[in-house]
C-alpha cells in the first residue's frame, strides 16, 4: 500500500504543479495582455511614420516634416504645403499604453476630434463630423467657411489634414482635394 500511496502522492503533486502553472500563466496574461502589444500575431500596427512630407498635386513640394512627441507613448509628425500653410497634415502614431492597444488610443484620440461647442466664451473647437468611406479605417471630414479639416484614422495612426481654400473654390471642390490629399498620405502608412 505504501507504494500505491507514493504514486498517488506523486500524481496529486504532478498534478498540482501543472494546475498551479495554468493559474499563474493565466493571471500573468491577463495582467499584462499581450494582445494589444504590436507584436501580437494578427494585429497590424504602424511602427513608424513616414520620413518624407511627399509631393501632393497641385502644391509645392512639403519639405522635411517636423518631428514631434506627445505625451505618453505619441509620436507626431507635421507637414505643410503651400505659402502661409494652405495645406497642413499632422501625423500621429499612438503605441500601447497600458490596457490599451495603440490602435485603441488612436480611435479614441479620432473620436475626440469632432466639432464642439464649450459655451458662449470658448466658443467652438473644430474638428471633422461628416464621415467619408473609403479612406482608412475611418474618416470624417467638415468645412468651417474656407478652412476643410479632414480626421482620418489608419490602425493606430491618426492623420489631421486642414487646408485654407481659395476664395472662388466651392466647398465639395475643396473637400475632394482634401480627400485626396489625404488619400495619398495615409498611403505612406506601413503596417507590420
Amino acid at each position: 500500500m505504501t507504494e500505491a500511496v507514493a504514486g498517488w502522492r506523486r500524481r496529486w503533486y504532478v498534478g498540482g504543479a501543472v494546475l498551479a502553472v495554468v493559474v499563474l500563466g493565466t493571471a500573468s496574461a491577463a495582467a499584462f495582455r499581450p494582445w494589444l502589444s504590436p507584436w501580437w500575431p494578427g494585429r497590424h500596427e504602424a511602427a513608424t511614420l513616414p520620413a518624407v512630407c511627399p509631393r501632393l498635386a497641385g502644391l509645392p513640394e512639403g519639405g522635411t516634416p517636423v518631428r514631434l512627441t506627445g505625451p505618453g507613448d505619441v509620436e507626431g509628425t507635421d507637414c505643410s504645403w503651400g505659402s502661409a500653410s494652405a495645406v497642413e497634415a499632422q501625423y500621429s502614431l499612438y503605441r500601447r499604453a497600458g490596457n490599451t492597444s495603440g490602435t485603441g488610443e488612436a480611435e479614441h484620440e479620432a473620436a475626440s476630434r469632432v466639432t464642439r461647442f464649450h459655451g458662449p466664451v470658448a466658443g467652438y473647437t473644430l474638428g471633422a463630423d461628416t464621415p467619408v468611406s473609403g479612406l482608412g479605417d475611418e474618416a470624417r471630414i467638415s468645412a468651417h467657411g474656407s478652412l476643410v479639416i479632414l480626421v482620418a484614422r489608419k490602425s493606430n495612426v491618426v492623420l489631421v489634414v486642414n487646408r485654407t481654400s481659395p476664395l472662388h473654390e466651392g466647398t465639395e471642390q475643396a473637400e475632394a482635394a482634401v480627400t485626396g490629399y489625404a488619400r495619398t498620405l495615409l498611403g505612406l502608412v506601413e503596417l507590420s
